[in-house]
């Protein structure tokens, strides 16, 4: 599809299609834009012939006097089917057109299902937009419910003898759950609001004069419209609109990104068009109680005539409009004074544009594309029903009417008969996995949940899960995902609430109250808390489709196995760690001695390693350690994983001179008076790894031209220390710009564990303790194996014996330095990258085989300084003694 799509984008220059009689260019525009319609209404079951008669008309509501010609009444005009479709960003803004311009008042939103997409849930709006329906319900309906919605909604209006109140509700039903592949058979609940289109009559007594009252007769008229989000559906199933058009549905909401992988941002709203205006009507004088700003057509919903009461209109949706006046003029609307002006207001003109609901320039190329997406499609085989097993969808095969329809979608059923093969093969395998201690590994949601094969009603190819240990605590949803970038293939797996709060709430479960304290405990759609309170709060989803393979389903299986499932000890180093068990008798001292000691001068810069240097006791930090950082134009810290180039950028101080030297390769060296301060203009927030700190501007833009000049991006250079003297207290300032804590210390020990790893698995060059970016490095003394062993022996932790460290002493040639343990380094990809060449290596892989832990990996320990410790600062070098408690 992509390379149908950019050969001819390479050749064909298309222009702004609201560019009339604008040449060549504009005109191709339009009619190529004009074709995509067309496919895209032939692929949703519109004939050649159906085309064009769907264009004559345009728009939504359903026919007044459907049930009364049920009845046995007269219609004025047979129903006609048809859609129009006006291009929309996604089924997301498609549904918000229909919020925006419905006429609520006292009307329901009633939302079918507890699988409540949030794009659905937005409808209620908020208030301060178009007029929200006063009420949510979700619920599965029958005709009782709908009469009892009917009854509350009511509403006696003073009028004439003959005058009739349309009451508008709107059922809003998903064709599939994108929570967990869920599908809904809404036939009876369709049914049961079409059989409710009822008129009741109420008498209404008023006093016009004080001697003489009057009586009134009204006839309330309920209509329901029914809106069908097919987002998910339509990706891997066959949606017919002439069949829609049958069963009353009058909105139908698509996303081509969820077809196709490419355009994205691109969606489609299909509206079903109106017969027109009988006169029994027009002599009944309806109105709508529903707002002032709906035109109201016989109990019609018109929204391409609607205006929100906060309306916003852009190039293409109106007729005329004066800047320096309050003056516009929606679209259509000069051509609906013509049509009422010739037919006496009771027929629609056949060329009214629906583009007056999409503001601004559409996206044509993205629409133009489309063509390449349905004929990769076809290509594949089309979309069909999987079989006859597939009949939960709400458009089975024997509605279509046409014969030459219904063979295709009997012909084509390659997609979907591909994606639920996968889906219910992935199923099987996972309910296979169990731990050695017979705990399930993976909880399915929704219908897959309950699966079994044996009877003909599948769900569609998502498959909604968590896994858990084998102690029975959920495996958060981060740590899974972080873990799956790790492997080799890479798998991309959704992870959290899928935009879906209500599908997600019934399957964990989780009442409105956990989502309440999640919340209050800093949990947010998006974020990386998987678990809280032993709970999950989201899930994790595989979904297939038509470029899904078997080799994809079987990498997330074998994944799974290999990461997850314990196994006994043979599977130990797949578990997370364990802490070590603390003994009350107290610990003998083990001494050990300083390997290496860096300096990172600049955050996420090379390392400059030093044979001595100065510490301060109370924070434990190095002198000038991280206490420049690169920023960028957004406020963030550049970080080495994102500029891999930033390894080769090589910072040295020379306290005596009180100078520092950058430097990088082809380019002059960078020296920078420390003495001097920095920027006087005031400090500017600086964000690392997601919290604020501060920063001064440093070195002018000299550096800031250096600095870009190497990294091809526009940056400055940022100094804490200028903010410490001037704002904050030497004990907040204690860390600069490090991560969590000032002082990160390693053993070599941990180092070669990890290299054991990397060469038992044939996974390439070696590591070297650069690629932590530590601070300390700590070996044995002379006999470094005999003192190695030893440290094992009393840590009982063979791989990284740091991890039960709680306070280390310093002795150098002058001074003492005592540092407290504070945590453990939490790593993520800055690892993988070579400090000597910025190459990409397999570091995170090899450590996520055995150092993960609460959803991190981890590697390395953080220490701080002592608070009660002598004030000034001390020396450390390398080949101090260090004591180990």
């Amino acid at each position: 599809m992509l390379e149908r799509t950019y050969r001819r984008n390479r050749t064909m220059i298309l222009a702004n299609p609201h560019s009339e009689g604008g040449g060549l260019a504009s005109d191709r525009t339009r009619e190529l834009m004009r074709r995509s319609e067309e496919r895209v209404l032939r692929h949703f079951g519109i004939r050649g012939d159906d085309c064009n008669l769907g264009l004559d008309e345009l728009n939504v509501n359903d026919y007044e006097d459907d049930n009364d010609h049920a009845r046995g009444e007269k219609s004025a005009t047979p129903p006609r089917p048809g859609y129009r479709l006006v291009f929309t960003s996604g089924a997301t803004e498609s549904l918000r057109l229909v919020a925006e311009r419905f006429p609520w008042g006292r009307a329901r939103l009633v939302v079918a299902s507890s699988s409540r997409n949030s794009r659905i849930v937005a409808m209620n709006g908020d208030g301060d937009g178009a007029a929200p329906p006063p009420a949510t319900r979700s619920l599965l309906l029958s005709g009782e419910m709908i009469k009892s919605i009917e009854a509350r909604s009511v509403l006696l209006y003073p009028r004439n003898v003959h005058t009739a109140i349309w009451m508008h509700h709107l059922l809003v039903l998903p064709m599939e759950c994108n929570f967990g592949g869920d599908r809904f058979d809404w036939s009876d609940t369709a049914a049961a609001a079409r059989e409710h289109y009822v008129s009741s009559y109420r008498l209404r007594r008023s006093d016009v004069r004080r001697e003489r009252s009057t009586t009134t007769m009204i006839r309330i008229r309920h209509k329901w419209h029914i809106l069908l989000d097919t987002a998910k559906a339509a990706a891997t199933s066959p949606v017919d609109l002439p069949t829609l058009a049958s069963g009353r549905v009058d909105f139908v909401a698509v996303s081509f990104y969820k077809l196709f992988g490419s355009p994205t941002g691109l969606g489609a709203l299909f509206v079903r068009r109106r017969r027109r205006r009988s006169r029994q009507d027009e002599a009944m004088g309806d109105v709508t109680a529903g707002g002032d700003y709906v035109q109201q057509l016989g109990g019609g919903v018109t929204l391409e005539r609607a205006r929100p009461p906060r309306h916003f209109f852009g190039g293409g949706s109106v007729d005329v409009v004066l800047p320096e006046e309050d003056y516009m003029v929606p679209r259509n609307s000069k051509m609906y004074s013509i049509v009422d002006n010739v037919n006496g207001g009771l027929d629609e003109d056949e060329h009214i544009d629906l583009g007056v609901m999409a503001h601004g320039t559409e996206h044509f190329r993205g629409i133009i594309n489309l063509v390449d997406g349905f004929q990769e499609l076809d290509d594949l085989g089309g979309m069909g029903m999987a079989s006859s097993n597939t009949h939960a969808l709400i458009l089975p095969c024997q509605l279509v009417v046409s014969p030459l329809l219904r063979w295709l979608i009997l012909a084509l059923v390659i997609i979907s008969d591909h994606s639920t093969c996968l889906a219910a093969e992935l199923v099987r395998r996972l309910r296979e996995l169990v731990h050695e201690n017979g705990v399930q590994v993976v909880r399915l949601y929704g219908q897959w949940g309950c699966f079994t094969g044996k009877d003909d009603r599948y769900p569609g190819p998502s498959v909604a899960f968590n896994i858990y240990g084998r102690d029975g605590s959920p495996v958060g949803y981060d740590e899974v995902s972080r873990l799956a970038c790790l492997n080799r293939p890479p798998i991309q797996l959704r992870t959290g609430c899928f935009c879906n709060p209500g599908a997600c709430q019934k399957a964990i479960p989780l009442s409105s109250a956990d989502v309440l304290k999640n919340y209050s405990s800093g949990h947010v759609c998006g974020d990386r808390r998987g678990v809280l309170d032993g709970k999950p709060t989201g899930a994790i989803r595989a979904s297939f489709g038509k470029d899904s393979t078997w080799e994809d389903m079987d990498a997330l299986v074998v994944f799974v196995e290999r990461v997850f499932v314990s196994r006994g000890d043979a599977s130990a180093r797949n578990h997370r760690p364990s802490e070590p068990k603390v003994n009350d008798a107290p610990r003998p001292s083990i001494p050990m001695k300083v390997d290496s000691l860096f300096v990172f001068p600049i955050k996420s810069c090379a390392a400059m390693r030093v044979n001595r240097w100065p510490i301060d006791r109370r924070t434990g930090r190095l002198a000038y350690d991280r206490e420049f950082a690169l920023v960028d134009t957004s406020g963030s810290a550049m970080r080495l994983h994102s500029h891999p180039q930033m390894s080769q950028i090589h910072a040295t101080v020379d306290l005596s001179a009180e100078i520092m030297t950058v430097r990088a390769l082809n380019h002059d060296d960078l020296i920078l008076n420390l003495k001097i301060a920095g920027s006087t203009v005031s400090p500017q927030d600086v964000e690392i790894c997601g919290n604020l700190c501060k920063g001064c501007v440093f070195g002018g833009g000299r550096a800031s031209r250096w600095f870009t000049s190497v990294l091809g991006v526009r940056c400055w250079l940022a100094r804490y220390n200028d903010v410490v003297r001037s704002e904050q207290s030497s004990h907040e300032s204690g860390r600069a710009y490090s991560n969590e804590a000032s002082m990160l210390v390693i053993s070599k020990q941990s180092i070669s564990y990890l290299n054991s790893v990397i060469t038992a698995q044939g996974w390439g060059k070696l590591i070297e303790s650069r690629h932590f970016r530590p601070n300390l490095v700590v070996s044995g003394i002379d006999d470094e194996l005999n003192s190695m062993v030893k440290l094992v022996e009393m840590t009982k932790n063979v791989t990284n014996p740091e991890d039960s460290w709680e306070q280390i002493i310093i002795t150098g040639n002058t001074d003492i330095v005592k540092l407290k343990a504070v945590g453990k380094c939490a790593r993520c990809q800055m690892v993988d990258i070579d400090p000597s060449s910025g190459m990409k290596g397999n570091t995170l892989r090899a450590l996520a085989q055995y150092r993960r832990d609460q959803g991190k990996i981890i590697f390395g320990t953080f220490f701080h300084g002592h608070h009660d410790a002598p004030e000034g600062g001390a020396w450390i070098e390398e080949g101090g003694i260090v004591n180990i408690s």
